[in-house]
């Protein structure tokens, strides 16, 4: 799961950062409002669910979420706020959010907060998918290919769900480094495509599945 913290102080979101990777999820962390929003409305990005602070120099939480909601963005909102007033608890959930949480706060409680909201089935499309006789299931993480499982990788079981949850979406190998890896990679290196060749030769082996798009990335065809 990839989630963005858009968190003003930045040494809390660094310790958020962390701490949520130690737990096997991918972090980024924003500490501006507007440049958060533009992440989030970006159809080059994509986010599982958002952690996001009420007061932030730009756009504030509470208008981030509205908009996303007025558009139609259903990511899990958990929103942050050092005011412990009924008022603000309601606009934010009036506004959206779908948990609210004041500082301080125990780093497992917005973790469990957070998964809790992970398993809402308004915020995934499902824990199971299958499709061209491959069946991955991100509850367990294991994926089977005609019955036979079929042992990947983290990062190998990380990019097929993504490719499984865009079909016949062209997916860049940049939103893959972006979705699949905490750290910045040059989209040129050829890091994807050693991965992309790995899980074909482990649930495609006939290349009919995961299609090549020169010069673009990959599509799992839709058929």
């Amino acid at each position: 799961m990839r989630i963005l913290i858009i968190e003003d102080n930045e040494k809390l979101a660094q310790s958020l950062k962390k701490g949520l990777e130690q737990k096997k999820f991918v972090a980024d962390y924003l500490t501006d409002g507007n440049h958060g929003y533009q992440r989030l409305t970006s159809s080059d990005t994509s986010y599982d669910a958002v952690i996001l602070d009420v007061m932030l120099p730009g756009k504030d939480g509470v208008s981030i979420c509205r908009d996303l909601r007025k558009q139609n963005h259903r990511i899990p909102i958990l929103m942050l706020t050092a005011k412990d007033t009924l008022a603000e608890k309601i606009t934010g959930l009036e506004e959206g959010a779908d948990d609210y949480l004041v500082k301080p706060f125990a780093f497992e409680e917005l973790v469990a907060r957070l998964r809790a909201l992970l398993r809402r089935p308004s915020a995934m499309v499902s824990e199971e998918i299958v499709m061209y006789g491959i069946s991955l299931n991100a509850s367990t993480r294991t994926v089977s290919r005609n019955g036979h499982v079929v042992p990947l990788s983290h990062k190998e079981f990380t990019i097929l769900e993504y490719l499984m949850r865009n079909p016949g979406r062209v997916v860049t190998r940049q939103e893959i480094l972006d979705h699949a890896w905490e750290y910045e990679f040059n989209p040129f290196s050829n890091l994807v495509d050693v991965k992309i060749k790995n899980i074909r030769k482990k649930v495609d082996p006939d290349a009919q599945v995961i299609e090549t798009i020169r010069g673009a990335g990959y599509r799992l065809n839709e058929r």
